[in-house]
């Protein structure tokens, strides 16, 4: 049976990561922490700059496009979080003039 969420632990297969582990980190993250702090600049900064490290450190120049690609993907995370935020506040208010 073929197993679509087949990556391995030894980093055989990084292109996986890349384009499926990472990502969905890098949104559920800014997810939670758009939910904590409230203030989306810090959010993305804070995730640009942990990628931009990390592209120094661990990768090399030519991962730098996914860093930017990844803030995007933060952007969208934290544009959902305010979303929610909105519609938590939307509901007790009503809660409230009810």
């Amino acid at each position: 049976m073929l197993n679509m969420f087949n990556f391995y632990a030894d980093g055989s297969d990084p292109m996986g990561l890349i384009l499926f582990t990472y990502p969905l980190l890098v949104f559920v993250v800014s997810l939670i922490l758009q939910l904590i702090f409230k203030k989306r600049l810090i959010v993305l900064l804070i995730n640009f700059i942990l990628w931009l490290i990390l592209t120094i450190t661990i990768f090399n120049s030519t991962f730098l496009i996914w860093c930017f690609v990844y803030t995007f993907i933060s952007l969208i995370g934290t544009l959902i979080g305010d979303l929610i935020i909105k519609f938590k506040n939307l509901l007790m208010k009503k809660r409230k003039s009810v």
